[in-house]
């Protein structure tokens, strides 16, 4: 007899897995996952006309969920893959009825550590940024990966009334990388280093594997050039840098203007790229609803086509992986962008 193709939840609680207990109660389970700027999360509904969640069962204040996905007879009848969608402090819990459910949510940073929930004042000066990155993971007892070889020197930073997390995002943000918190760590990366990466898919509009789609294209504040444009008020040197999008050379656009210190033209140069990436990397956004599909992850890139002036190599930048009632996959997506 053929084996149905089957995904079902792996749930660890507080890594005991309690998989086979939730089955018969679990109505839905999504997972969020994002490639920069927000918490990963996690929403699970479950029945409960049995009370289970107001009693024995009621969720510990910062108890952790271990969360995956498990995909079976997928190729073959025998075959079985397993996709691992992090670890989340559940920090609200909620009932409604009749009928009874419960709702549980979680996020990947947990609400206990200082990393976002104690407001800070204080100083940097001098230091690279892995090692205020590093500095930081340490204190709020978790791990740090540095996963790009720009390390700019932090000169002076004010951390003013700022959660280490606000603090860390504003930083690496200026040195135009990304960050986020995952499975209790701090990963800082390069965005573009991501988007050079072979496509995992080719999702084309009309096929089966596509559901539903949205499509923007945004005309404003997007950018031809970058001027950056610094006088040193100690030394008296003009430093002064155009960079222009590869591509757009041939094309009206507007210039951006930026006046902000830098050292050097190399240095300009690279805060311009920077700057115009921030200002571009929203021309063209997607939202797609797909069947499920374990390669669609956050930062993974994926080729469009039949969509028209949108085809073309996207990175996404959140995927939400979904059960109950089938397996389904949304995605939103941005258009990588070419040298720089």
């Amino acid at each position: 007899m053929t084996k149905a193709r089957r995904v079902s939840a792996v749930i660890l609680y507080n890594n005991k897995d309690i998989s086979a207990s939730l089955a018969p109660y679990l109505t839905s389970l999504s997972v969020t996952d994002v490639m920069d700027g927000e918490a990963d999360s996690v929403d699970v509904t479950l029945e409960d006309k049995a009370g289970l969640w107001h009693g024995d069962w009621f969720p510990e204040r910062g108890a952790m969920l271990t969360v995956s996905l498990k995909k079976e007879s997928w190729e073959s009848a025998e075959d079985t893959e397993i996709l691992p969608l992090g670890k989340f402090e559940i920090d609200e819990p909620t009932w409604d009825g009749p009928p009874d459910i419960v709702k549980m949510k979680g996020v990947s940073i947990p609400s206990s550590s200082a990393l976002r929930s104690v407001k800070k004042s204080r100083t940097w000066e001098k230091l690279n940024l892995s090692q205020i990155v590093s500095d930081i993971a340490a204190n709020a007892g978790i791990e740090s990966l540095y996963d790009t070889d720009d390390d700019p020197l932090i000169e002076r930073a004010e951390q003013t009334e700022q959660s280490d997390l606000q603090f860390l995002q504003k930083q690496a943000k200026d040195a135009g990388l990304a960050l986020k918190v995952s499975d209790e760590k701090i990963v800082v990366f390069e965005e573009r280093k991501f988007e050079e990466q072979d496509p995992v898919a080719t999702l084309t509009r009309g096929s089966s594997s596509v559901i539903s789609y949205s499509l923007k294209a945004t005309i404003k504040e997007i950018y031809k050039a970058c001027h950056v444009k610094y006088n040193d008020a100690v030394s008296g040197e003009l430093i002064e840098c155009t960079f222009t999008a590869p591509g757009r050379e041939d094309m009206d656009g507007l210039t951006l203007e930026i006046n902000e210190d830098v050292k050097s033209i190399a240095d300009a140069e690279k805060l311009a790229k920077g700057k115009l990436r921030e200002k571009n990397s929203g021309e063209y956004t997607i939202s797609l609803t797909c069947l499920g599909n374990f390669l669609l992850s956050a930062s993974s890139t994926v080729t469009l086509s039949n969509f028209g002036v949108f085809d073309g190599k996207y990175i996404i930048t959140k995927a939400t992986h979904s059960i109950g009632g089938g397996y389904t996959t949304k995605i939103d997506l941005r258009k990588c962008l070419n040298g720089y």
